[in-house]
């Protein structure tokens, strides 16, 4: 029987280390590898990985399969887990980021600004509540604390900095609630600057007639 990973064609990066049938339901912290996380696929040694601030290259489409490729270990473990709500969470991202690798990204949201992934507040643990968990990797903020720290988005929705950070630089937008943060796309900004002079005009519409009705 084919594997997730085979039905999605990804590569199975869990492979070399699956869990023994012991302790495949222990719900201790899955840490994947991210040293390597989503390298350029220019060759200038020189180059900036996306996972470095001030990256300056666009996304590629090793870039969206090597992030389906660390959300599919999340996911495989949420299957030796049983939480069929966020198996479904995952397939839903993992098969956004396959589709967008098809289409090189140029279909979906630009990256998130640099100077706002820069600038995600660090969340203190104390802050978070006892049964809270980052969105992405569904690990308890309080049981497994994250290295990198915990953000939160202007949305409110609060993530393990590993988790989210390499998301924002593919898509300008959360993946729960799919609200937009900045973008230095300038596709993207000339349409805000648009829709806001449309909502502008049309409020100084309905004025002008409010004033001679």
């Amino acid at each position: 029987m084919a594997s997730y990973f085979d039905d999605h064609s990804l590569e199975d990066p869990y492979k070399a280390r699956r869990p023994n049938n012991n302790n495949a339901n222990s719900n201790s912290r899955f840490n994947p590898d991210l040293s390597h996380f989503m390298p350029r696929e220019d060759t200038d040694e020189t180059a900036q990985t996306p996972y470095q601030m001030g990256a300056t290259s666009m996304p590629g489409e090793g870039d969206f399969r090597r992030l389906a490729q660390l959300f599919g270990t999340f996911r495989q473990r949420e299957e030796a887990l049983g939480d069929e709500e966020h198996q479904e969470f995952l397939d839903n991202l993992i098969t956004q980021l396959m589709d967008e690798a098809g289409a090189s990204g140029k279909h979906g949201p630009p990256p998130a600004s640099k100077s706002f992934i820069r600038d995600l507040p660090f969340v203190p643990l104390k802050e978070v509540k006892r049964d809270d968990a980052c969105i992405i990797c569904n690990e308890n903020f309080q049981e497994n604390e994250s290295k990198a720290g915990i953000t939160k988005l202007p949305c409110k929705h609060f993530f393990d900095r590993d988790c989210i950070v390499p998301w924002l630089e593919l898509h300008n937008n959360c993946p729960a609630c799919r609200a937009e943060v900045p973008s230095d796309d300038p596709v993207w900004i000339k349409k805000k600057r648009d829709a806001e002079l449309a909502k502008y005009a049309a409020e100084a519409e309905v004025d002008e007639d409010w004033m001679y009705s």
